[in-house]
């Protein structure tokens, strides 16, 4: 598939998935059973979530990203590190719960929550490993790209 057609692609999927989570938002408000509202709104945030993806997929593949300042990545390093810690507990007490639920449908939502919870650990850990250091100019960038190739490094004439 070419880039344009990726492109365009995400730009539909971004619609199709905000349409389907109004539809669901639409279906929990018909009724008032709160398990079940709270499933189907939870999958309603996944659409709207999926909405979001697929349109930075668009905006990646439409134009040239922002570069992070060193600044702007040691204020995320330094969210995600605790939202990595936060959600490690959270695995741990959902599994937890889930096992110790005779109640299948309190086990159905310590299963679903556990499920989110392990993909956002994991998740956050790829941000900040594989992602958040790529996009960031540090200084270094910088006098490496006016300096490392000039054959004037600095002074001048050589």
């Amino acid at each position: 598939m070419k880039i344009e057609e990726i492109r365009e692609k995400a730009r539909e999927m971004s619609e199709l998935e905000r349409k389907y989570a109004e539809e669901l938002r639409e279906l929990a408000s018909k009724f008032k059973h709160p398990v079940l509202q709270a499933l189907i709104l939870g999958i309603a945030q996944d659409s709207d979530k999926h909405s979001i993806f697929y349109k930075s997929l668009y905006e990646l593949l439409s134009r040239a990203q922002p570069l992070l300042t060193e600044e702007e990545l040691a204020i995320i390093k330094e969210g995600i590190r605790k939202h990595i810690e936060t959600e490690a507990e959270m695995v741990r007490l959902t599994e937890k719960l889930a096992q110790e639920s005779e109640d299948p449908r309190m086990k159905l939502i310590f299963e679903a929550i556990h499920e989110d919870e392990v993909k956002h650990h994991k998740l956050l850990i790829l941000i900040q490993e594989k992602i958040a250091e790529r996009e960031t100019f540090t200084e270094e960038d910088l006098w490496d790209a006016i300096w490392k190739d000039s054959p004037w490094h600095g002074s001048p004439g050589g």
